[in-house]
């Protein structure tokens, strides 16, 4: 178990990183290249065989991986975004009651079970991330004007573990799950590079080596988040470890907004976190 509470630190630790990225003036989006680049070498230092080899590059499943890698790089700034113009406690609802989603994939293409319960989880999950997103009245407006950023993170994410699960089930174990994550992780820095090149010859913005630097920072917990919950996963079941990960992320990412970076929750967006609570539970245990 202790690697199930390692894995909610690091990832709550993570979320944490772009409310201190708006205080430090860090560029949110080259911090997160250079996070992912963090993320590769230390996989490819973690793996237990020699990646990036000649065997790999011919493997059917790297277009997967590449895509993977996309999402990747573009949900994780979209939470990134969440997290400073809403709340880190929004962020991470939308993120994880994106179960969801593999959910219902699971149920159309794989022919999987779905109960009473889980429908209603389902529903509940959709009130959840509107109230969690929601201001005080007099900031009504702007709170409709950025709900299209947790609904990007819940579709994203959702769409996430729905491809990690295709890829699970297509090409694990013939793969190590550390392969395909290191080898996704390594696209999305390539992606970023590509677009930070395009962005900086277009002159549309200037390098920071002190977002890079943070950047660096940031990769070290958000691979660590990852890699013990692998490890979580090779020793209990899938069905008891997701919801306990997704409600201890969703309260210790909460309770560390509210005590480092004075985030407060109004009646709604308590309501919506109760619903989150409850749909994690309903979804994941029924």
């Amino acid at each position: 178990m202790i690697f199930l509470l390692l894995s909610i630190l690091f990832s709550s630790i993570t979320v944490s990183f772009f409310k201190l990225f708006e205080i430090k003036n860090v560029v949110t989006f080259q911090a997160i290249i250079a996070n992912y680049l963090t993320c590769s070498i230390i996989g490819t230092l973690f793996a237990k065989h020699p990646l990036y080899s000649a065997e790999l590059w011919q493997a059917d499943w790297l277009i997967w991986a590449f895509l993977l890698g996309s999402l990747f790089i573009s949900i994780f700034y979209a939470i990134a975004l969440t997290a400073q113009k809403i709340s880190v406690s929004t962020s991470m609802v939308a993120a994880k009651l994106s179960v969801v989603i593999p959910v219902l994939v699971a149920y159309f293409f794989y022919n999987e079970n779905l109960g009473f319960l889980k429908i209603i989880g389902i529903f509940l999950s959709l009130f959840a991330v509107y109230f969690i997103s929601r201001k005080e009245s007099g900031e009504a407006s702007a709170s409709l004007s950025l709900l299209v950023l947790p609904i990007i993170v819940f579709a994203g994410s959702g769409s996430i573990d729905t491809l990690l699960k295709f890829m699970e089930h297509s090409f694990i174990p013939a793969y190590s799950a550390d392969d395909l994550v290191t080898t996704s992780f390594f696209f999305a820095f390539v992606l970023g590079v590509l677009i930070l090149l395009v962005s900086y010859f277009r002159g549309g913005i200037k390098l920071s080596s002190h977002s890079l630097l943070w950047g660096v920072l940031l990769g070290i917990p958000n691979y660590f988040s990852m890699y013990f919950l692998v490890e979580t996963l090779g020793a209990f079941d899938a069905t008891y470890i997701f919801p306990l990960n997704n409600i201890g992320i969703v309260a210790l990412s909460t309770l560390l907004a509210y005590w480092f970076f004075k985030e407060k929750l109004n009646k709604q967006n308590m309501l919506g976190l109760g619903l989150a609570f409850l749909a994690i539970i309903l979804i994941s245990f029924s």
